[in-house]
């Protein structure tokens, strides 16, 4: 059984200063109603204490972990 997941991104392509402005930032991975996947994933700003972004779907289902990071980068990038 999945639980929500709160995880922090690091652009391994991208400077400190990039980097610097994503560890502001939490994606919170959202499970379906029977906790069996992960299907959406929200953005929260821990600076401000609020989510930014919230309910963003994930159309694609993953094979493992680094598709995963993979995915919430794009999205992220496309969000903020």
């Amino acid at each position: 059984m999945l639980e929500d997941k709160h995880c922090q991104v690091i652009l391994k392509d991208e400077d400190d200063t990039v980097n610097n402005i994503l560890m502001d930032y939490d994606i919170i991975l959202r499970t379906n109603d029977r906790r069996t996947s992960y299907d959406y994933f929200d953005i929260y700003d821990y600076k401000n204490h609020n989510i930014v972004a919230s309910g963003i779907e994930i159309k694609k289902k993953v094979r493992n972990k680094w598709e995963w990071i993979t995915i919430m980068q794009l999205e992220l990038q496309r969000v903020l």
